[in-house]
């Protein structure tokens, strides 16, 4: 028994203190995730829509609603990145809120993309300094499996909550609609995200680790769970750059409704891949080019449309000053036509 008891041994130094790696990685990643939610949650503010309206029993009254998510990426000069469908009343006027409602500020003036689900605000931050601010990331280094955190106005009640997931997949194409008679608007190239978004989301900041947008939340799957959707921030960033240079958002417009004919509609239909046009706007460039309903635009300035060079895409990288030839396909036979693109202002 003495012997024993003198070479008695402590449990507790049995136990291997040294955390695992499972438990270091996790430990990394959450800490990862507040320093962002820290870094970039001040610049992330709530957008309230103002509205006056006139009942006949009670006459005129305001009604005030908040209504979706911004964030700032200039804070000396007031610049606010939103959804466009956020701020799409032109009867109404808007301001921002920072925080957790402390300060408001009212916009300016809205200017929005005539081609994507995007708005640039701008405010004037009277009497403030040192207005946080989020710098853009990039959307084209992006993995599926990767940590994203989604920061937003949560159902238009709980600002700035913080939601964290991963990239569940990426150039997806959905078709969002803003509420019940909202107008449906085709989206390419998009970001799903299983970060829990709710309506209020939308304008928000998509974030890497880094704390960086690599996207904005635009949209969220009915009738699903956890599948949400962001437009990637490298799509607007040509859109942002012009407006900091010129101080307006311009697109190059063609002018014509179309639907893409993808490889395997090409293929299972006998037509070239491309763009069938199903209606044009009268005066706009593809009117005065001769460009007609039914007409399949297979090319573009030397650029053949196909599933990873859409219509859109490839006009948002033309230039409006210069001809550029186009090839058509009408009723089997080839056809080339010269268009000068206009500028779109929004």
């Amino acid at each position: 028994t003495g012997f024993l008891n003198s070479f008695s041994i402590n449990p507790s130094s049995l136990i291997d203190t040294k955390p695992s790696k499972q438990e270091v990685v996790v430990l990394e990643e959450q800490d990862a995730v507040i320093k962002v939610v820290e870094e970039t949650a001040p610049a992330v503010v709530s957008i309230v829509r103002k509205e006056i309206f006139f009942d006949p029993f009670r006459g005129p009254f305001r009604s005030e609603d908040s209504i979706g998510t911004g964030f700032i990426i200039d804070g000396k000069a007031g610049i606010i990145l939103t959804n466009k469908h956020v701020v799409d009343n032109t009867g109404a006027t808007y301001s921002v809120v920072l925080g957790e409602g402390e300060v408001s500020y009212d916009v300016d003036r809205i200017y929005k993309d005539p081609i994507n689900d995007f708005a640039i605000l701008k405010v004037q931050f009277e009497g403030s300094t040192d207005i946080p601010q989020i710098a853009l990331g990039d959307s084209g280094s992006i993995k599926i499996g990767q940590t994203v955190i989604a920061i937003g106005n949560a159902l238009g009640q709980f600002g700035n909550s913080v939601t964290k997931g991963i990239i569940s997949g990426l150039g997806r194409g959905i078709v969002a609609k803003s509420g019940v008679f909202g107008r449906a608007e085709s989206l390419k190239d998009i970001i799903q995200t299983d970060a829990a978004l709710n309506p209020g989301n939308s304008g928000g900041p998509l974030l890497n680790l880094n704390g960086e947008v690599i996207g904005i939340n635009v949209a969220i799957s009915q009738g699903a769970e956890n599948i949400g959707f962001s437009i990637p921030i490298d799509v607007l960033k040509p859109v942002i750059d012009d407006f900091m240079t010129s101080g307006k958002i311009s697109r190059p417009f063609l002018g014509v409704e179309y639907v893409q004919i993808t490889k395997d509609l090409s293929e299972e239909r006998s037509l070239p891949q491309g763009a069938f046009v199903r209606d044009v706007v009268a005066g706009s460039p593809a009117d005065k080019a001769g460009i007609e309903p039914g007409d399949i635009i297979v090319e573009i300035a030397g650029i053949k449309l196909d599933d990873e060079n859409s219509l859109v895409k490839v006009i948002s990288g033309q230039d409006t000053d210069k001809e550029v030839g186009i090839i058509i396909d009408r009723n089997g036979k080839e056809e080339r036509l010269k268009i000068k693109l206009k500028d779109l202002e929004g």
